[in-house]
């Protein structure tokens, strides 16, 4: 086999102890700067830039408003950073729930797919592990499979029923063996608490979807009703009242209307606000989850050949993964990191996928037993 290019080389000699470390390590990391950014962030939005807003309006000078300001913005963030702590260990006791429940997948049936369990069964054994992982089957059409766990006796792997379905015996053993290569080398401990830890933020980003704007105040029921065609209706105890009185300026219930937009302006204000700071973080988040695992895939890829020492199907089973949908859910670049294939397929993840199955081809010298990705699926030389 042809020797790899000096930098492929260098990209990929890493020894087992040393990636099982490194991920242990941005792990770590990442918890405690997710943490910390999130305190930040939300105390930005909840407390410091709505207080500014409201000492600029209402604080008079020598009032002492702006040292009791920043009291306060210092507690809410020591506040935020024990709740985030606190939402952030639970979240991670409990990653390998959270992600499968986010998947509902059900629990593979013994000798449903016995190609598949033979797979994982050898594919273990060869890597050390003391027994294969549990396997969910995801109710998608989509050909695509995950590995999470943060940690190796608590490994899952889920697969799509679509994988099942159309890849052959020896692409699913390719699929297994670099599953089980992340596995191993503790790739999937980061992409699981990168699932979980997002899964909030994603959860508050859905829930604007069925949010509802609320009628209150001056938008009473009163005059509207089918009810309310007596007379009595226009009194000063009915609807005669309240906001319609805002032509009035020196009325007592003119007042009151202004005051009351004013409110709710302001809350919807601190609202948007919060809500921007959450897509913030969650770009950050995601943006910075993929630069760390930008040459996991790839790393994945060459030691799970060491594993399946065939790169026919290795090969095979990679590219039929990118040319086919690999849509799990809604694809939520949140969860790429677990997947074999990315979910989300923007041109940038594109772009990677096509490098990733390039870089695998130059590694095991085979760039001639594979047509490229442009040529269609039938015209392999395998």
């Amino acid at each position: 086999m042809p020797e790899a290019p000096e930098s492929t080389r260098t990209s990929r000699m890493q020894p087992l102890w040393a990636r099982v470390d490194s991920n242990r390590t941005k792990l770590a990391s990442f918890v405690v700067l997710f943490v910390l950014g999130s305190a930040l962030l939300l105390s930005l939005a909840l407390v410091a830039v709505p207080g500014a807003l409201i000492g600029l309006v209402l604080a008079t000078p020598g009032s002492g408003y702006w040292p009791i300001y920043a009291l306060t913005v210092a507690g809410a963030v020591l506040v935020l950073l024990l709740v985030g702590s606190l939402i952030a260990a639970i979240q991670l006791a409990n990653a390998e729930d959270w992600v499968k429940n986010r998947f509902k997948g059900r629990a593979l049936k013994s000798g449903e797919a016995p190609q598949l369990e033979s797979a994982l069964a050898d594919m273990a054994i060869a890597a050390g592990l003391s027994a294969p992982p549990s396997v969910l089957v995801l109710a998608e059409e989509g050909e695509n499979a995950f590995a999470l766990g943060t940690a190796r006796k608590r490994a899952v792997v889920g697969i799509t029923e679509g994988m099942l379905a159309d890849f052959s015996a020896d692409e699913l053993r390719a699929v297994a063996a670099t599953l089980i290569a992340r596995i191993t080398a503790g790739d999937i401990m980061f992409a699981t608490a990168l699932a979980a830890l997002m899964g909030p933020i994603q959860a508050i980003r859905g829930s604007r979807k069925g949010a509802g704007v609320a009628a209150s105040g001056c938008a009473n029921a009163g005059c509207s009703d089918p009810g309310c065609s007596d007379p009595g209706c226009s009194n000063a105890s009915g609807c005669g009242d309240g906001c319609s009185g805002i032509g009035d300026l020196d009325s007592d219930s003119a007042g009151g209307c202004v005051g009351a937009i004013g409110i709710v302006l302001f809350i919807a204000f601190v609202v948007a606000v919060t809500y921007v700071a959450l897509l913030i973080a969650s770009w950050i988040v995601t943006l910075w989850g993929r630069a760390l695992q930008r040459t996991s895939y790839e790393k994945a890829d060459a030691e799970g050949m060491l594993l399946l020492k065939d790169p026919a199907p290795m090969i095979s089973a990679l590219r039929r993964a990118i040319l086919s949908s690999n849509l799990v859910a809604c694809g939520d670049q949140s969860y790429d990191g677990i997947f074999y294939a990315s979910t989300s397929g923007t041109p940038k993840v594109e772009a990677a996928e096509r490098r990733r199955f390039e870089r695998l081809c130059e590694v095991l010298g085979v760039e001639g037993l594979m047509a490229s990705l442009d040529a269609p699926q039938g015209s392999t030389g395998a």
